[in-house]
């Protein structure tokens, strides 16, 4: 007993060295790795990639890594780098509480770069390992909008439906009543899809694309034989957002097929209608694609961004021929100054 209290009588002052040697460094290494953190949220990509690598390579060990690493794949960058680096992230980090966040980032860039059926089969893997996250509702909402794409319209509101039955209270609950209302204005269901636009209308009206929830509207009561009510909608789309695409096409409905009687044939619904878009521009960062869509995007007109050989379309509006586009596309060269033309949507 006596060797024994003697050896711990030995041992303790190495111990107590050892650990006071090891607190600043530690202490150091968190310090370290909160300035590379602060470069990443400053856009300075050059400087804190360099010195992540030298950390990475003096800690090899760190409990920082996968925050380093996810902080690195969400500051301001190309599209394609971010890409990448959420994959490195998710690569590294399995297990650990980086990886739900890198996984649905993921599924949003492949959406933004126009690959939708990858973003699809991402947001059904963060779905089945991730189902109680809280990042779960914006997931599934998003898989929604993905089904309602698909040509097919098969899956189109399964998502949306799951949403709110989950998520009854959710603030998003009214963004996933419209997409159940346009999975039934996809399949023809215009008394369906009007009752939910109203359902979403009254439940949250600040969280909704409101030019184009009036315009469904209007076009779901024309298709029910109801023209006054149509005529209301589609007017107050025009009075609210009269230089949004949808008060284009509200103009258009009053100023032919209600001002001549019933139409001759039923228009197509909103998301069959859209195969043609105006091209403004081609840009070499998704951020300078942004920054160019922003006046599009304030005047409400719909704006999309298609990755193409590392470069991306800045796409604005959404018409049904290619005449349509290209006269909208005339209309923004000579309203903007920018060099519009028609283009095909994906």
């Amino acid at each position: 007993m006596k060797g024994l209290f003697e050896l711990r009588r030995l041992i303790l002052p190495f111990l107590l060295c050892a650990l006071l040697i090891a607190w600043p460094a530690r202490a150091g290494e968190a310090e370290d790795a909160q300035k590379i953190l602060a470069l990443y949220a400053a856009g300075e990509m050059q400087s804190a990639d360099a010195q992540l690598d030298r950390f990475l390579t003096a800690h090899p060990t760190t409990t920082h890594r996968c925050e380093l690493l996810l902080a690195a794949a969400r500051a301001p960058q190309p599209l394609f780098d971010a890409l990448r680096r959420l994959h490195r992230t998710l690569d590294a980090c399995a297990g650990q509480p980086q990886a739900p966040q890198a996984l649905a980032d993921v599924a949003m860039l492949n959406h933004l770069s126009g690959q939708d059926l990858a973003a699809y089969a991402v947001c059904r893997d963060f779905l089945a390992q991730y189902p109680d996250h809280e990042l779960a509702p914006q997931v599934l909402l998003l898989q929604g909008a993905l089904e309602i794409s698909y040509q097919s319209g098969r899956f189109a509101g399964n998502s949306y439906a799951l949403f709110l039955s989950r998520y009854p209270q959710h603030p998003l609950t009214a963004v996933a009543l419209v997409g159940v209302a346009d999975a039934k204005l996809k399949h023809g269901d215009w008394s369906g899809a009007h009752q939910v636009y109203l359902q979403a209308l009254h439940a949250a009206p600040d969280t909704l694309d409101m030019p184009k929830v009036l315009f469904n509207l209007g076009q779901t009561a024309e298709m029910m034989g109801d023209e006054p009510r149509a005529r209301h909608y589609y007017q107050e789309d025009i009075r609210l957002f009269g230089e949004s695409v949808y008060a284009s096409r509200a103009r258009d409905r009053l100023d032919s097929v209600l001002a001549n009687g019933p139409p001759r044939e039923p228009p197509l619904p909103d998301h069959v209608e859209a195969r043609f878009a105006a091209q403004v521009g081609v840009y070499n960062s998704l951020a300078e694609a942004e920054h160019a869509g922003r006046p599009f995007r304030e005047a409400g007109y719909p704006v999309r961004f298609l990755l193409r050989t590392e470069r991306y379309l800045l796409l604005v509006g959404e018409f049904r021929t290619e005449a349509d586009a290209r006269i909208f596309a005339d209309e923004l060269t000579r309203r903007y100054g920018v060099r519009a033309t028609a283009a095909p949507l994906p």
